[in-house]
């Protein structure tokens, strides 16, 4: 019995991109701590902060900057264009 559901004139294409979905869906992803800027791991960082449209990310910060920054973002972008955003700059 074959492992995918694809039919028997399925193009080589197809065939690679079933296999390879079986591999990635091996891969344990720890969902609840993706979207979380305190718990995300530290590779994907660079991932969240443009999901959450971070406007200003340099590599070199160091770890605990990252994550600030990027749960300091919903916040900034809510005082964005308003009196109190200018305020603040000038």
């Amino acid at each position: 019995m074959s492992k995918n559901l694809l039919p028997t004139g399925s193009t080589q294409l197809e065939r690679a991109a079933s296999e390879a979905t079986v591999i990635i869906g091996g891969v344990r992803v720890p969902l609840r701590t993706l979207w979380d800027p305190q718990q995300c791991p530290l590779p994907l960082l660079p991932y969240l902060a443009w999901t959450f449209s971070v406007d200003r990310w340099d590599d070199n910060w160091p770890e605990e900057t990252k994550r600030q920054v990027i749960a300091d973002s919903y916040r900034i972008h809510k005082l964005k264009g308003t009196i109190a955003a200018l305020r603040r700059t000038v």
